[in-house]
This record gives C-alpha cells, structure tokens and sequence, in this order.
C-alpha cells in the first residue's frame, strides 16, 4: 500500500502537475521579516494586496487553522517564442501567451482535492490557491524542495528552470516534508547585467539582489496604473505585457522543455507577439474585455494595454501604428492615454 506522501505525489503527476513538494504548515519567521523590509523600502510600488497590515504571507495557519502541511506544486508554462515579426509587433510574457492561469489552475486545484479526498476515505480539511491569496509562494516552494532563489528572485528548479506557476494546498493531512533542493547561481549576474532598468541592482550586493517593483518591466507593464515614469520608456523596449529578460538569459533555462498543458500554449491564447496596430485600435472597454478577458493581457485594463503599446510603438517606430497613434491624439479622451500617445509620436520626429 502507498504511503500518504506517494499517494499525493501520483495523484499530481496523474492531474497534469510537473513537479510536487511538501513542506510543514508552520510559519516562516526569516521569510516573513525580509518581506516586511522589502516592502518598508518601497519596492512594491503601488500594489496594495501586499500592503496590508498584519500579512499573513508566511502564516499558512491564518488560512487554514487546522493546516499541518503545504504542498506545493509546479506547473511549466514554457514555450519558444516565434522569432521576432517586426516593429509593427509588442511582445508578451511567455506566461501570458496562452488563457488566465488562474482559472486554469483554480480548476485544476479542485481536481486534486477532490482526487486526495477520494482515495484517503477521510475527513480532509485544506484550501488551494495559486497567485491568489498573499502567501510567499516562492518560500514555501523553496522549503518543499521544488528549487532555490535565483538572483532574479525567481524559485529555480533544476530539471524546468523557472518558468513555471506555483501552486499549493495547504492541508490538515500529516505528510512527510521533502528534502530542500540545493543550488547557487554561483558568480553568475546574468539576469542583473541585462535588466535594462536596474531593477535587481538594489540589494545589498550583488550575491544579494532584491527587485524594485517600481522598476521592474513586468510591474510597469502590468501592475502599474498610473503613467510610467519618461526615464523608463525607452527602456522597456519591444514589452508591450510583462518582461522574460532576466529568465532568457538564465543558463538554468538553457534546457527548459515546452509545456505540456494546451492551456498555456500560444494556440490557445494571444501568442507571443501583439499587433501593435491592432491593439492601439481598441476604441471601447468592452472591445478590449472581449479580446482579452480569456487571457493575463485583461489586468492593466484598456487604459494600461494601449498606454504600453503606445510606448512600444515609440521605440520601434511601427509604420502600422502611426496612424492610430494619431486617432489617439485627436480623439482620445483618458488623460494617461493621451500623454503616452504624445511622447510615442514625438519618437517618430526624433
């Protein structure tokens, strides 16, 4: 007969999930006092879900009062990016190319309590998530063996690199804990080297980095809300939805395998490359809602996706975008809008 910790562990790989580890369900005092000083120093910018007095970010037994074990699981959302089609094009995060992870993954999730509930024939208390209660994913990964912090800031995983969601279950079962997965990323800086807005050179060395949200590519693009500051424009370069750099030049991403979910794969969503012309043409929220709303791409909303264009499309002088940048000008009524627009058609007079 199998063992609690084998059981799940089939369970997982039978669901779809690349990876599983499990850690105890106790709190992580260390993880919890460098979150709290990364966010005193201003590095989550302005998202306020993790602002919130008294976090429960390191204290799975807020959530769950019963909660003996975490079990964390990875699922790839890898795969190769289409070269490069021109300056008429913005690109996408690759974890957004496909449809919402969240909804994918909530239903999922579901799937493997249900599966755990059946084959243990028991009383079994738990909640999953992924991405969707201010837990410190990354840590409780960590401390189940799934991988080590990157100077990226990223859990890497030995045989899937980083690209990959996390997920967890945080439960009453009493399971054995993984072994931690050890790992350095050596002398290697690759990932601060290239990131074109400094936002991991802000740790007390370089063996230490933290990223300042407020300058990361991903943040800008997604997060933020408001204008993106003149000095970052240029920077972004061709991102019209997040920022892979850091990931790409990863030699632990050297080998990554495409993943084997349909869900996150191109077909199924917006592909890698935007047109930038296309999304610049979106003249209501509901067009944008029902272009977007099955993928990542709905959460800077219309106003965050067509300022990002605008800015895309400055820095690489699409001929295609041009003509809607000037509708824009002309008829545009939101102010951030409107502003980002002007500055992409003042690049064309350069």
């Amino acid at each position: 007969m199998l063992n609690l910790k084998q059981l799940i562990t089939n369970i997982a790989f039978d669901l779809g999930f690349d990876a599983v580890g499990i850690t105890l369900a106790d709190d992580l005092p260390k993880s919890n006092e460098h979150f709290l000083s990364w966010r005193e120093s201003g590095f989550a910018g302005e998202m306020n879900y993790l602002l919130r007095e008294d976090p429960i970010n390191a204290k799975p037994q807020r959530i769950v009062p019963e909660a003996k074990s975490v079990i964390s699981l990875l699922v790839n959302y890898y795969t190769e990016p289409h070269p490069d089609p021109g300056s008429d094009f913005g690109r996408v995060a690759a974890y957004a190319v496909g449809v919402d992870y969240h909804k994918v993954l909530k239903g999922k999730i579901k799937q493997f309590q249900e599966r755990i509930k059946k084959e243990i024939s028991g009383q079994f208390i738990s909640k999953g998530f992924s991405d969707s209660v201010p837990l410190l994913e990354k840590s409780f990964a960590r401390n189940s063996g799934l991988g080590f912090f990157g100077k990226h800031t990223l859990i890497i995983n030995k045989p899937f690199g980083s690209y990959f969601f996390i997920c967890e279950l945080i439960s009453d079962l009493e399971i054995e804990a993984s072994v931690e997965q050890t790992g350095t990323c050596g002398k290697c800086t690759r990932c601060i080297d290239i990131c074109p807005t400094e936002a991991l050179n802000v740790g007390a060395s370089r063996d230490l980095p933290l990223l300042d949200a407020r300058l990361c590519i991903s943040y800008l693009t997604i997060e933020n809300k408001e204008s993106i500051p003149v000095e970052l424009r240029e920077k972004i370069g061709e991102w019209i939805f997040g920022c892979d750099l850091c990931q790409i030049v990863c030699p632990y991403n050297n080998k990554t395998k495409e993943t084997t979910w349909e869900e996150f794969k191109p077909k199924a969503g917006i592909g890698h490359w935007l047109n930038l012309k296309e999304v610049l043409s979106i003249r209501s929220d509901e067009d944008f809602q029902s272009k977007f709303s099955h993928t990542p791409l709905i959460r800077p909303k219309r106003k965050g996706l067509i300022r990002n264009a605008a800015i895309v499309a400055g820095n690489r002088l699409s001929p295609n975008a041009l003509p809607e940048l000037i509708w824009l000008a002309e008829n545009e009524t939101d102010l951030i809008i409107r502003e980002h627009v002007l500055w992409a058609l003042s690049k064309y007079d350069d």
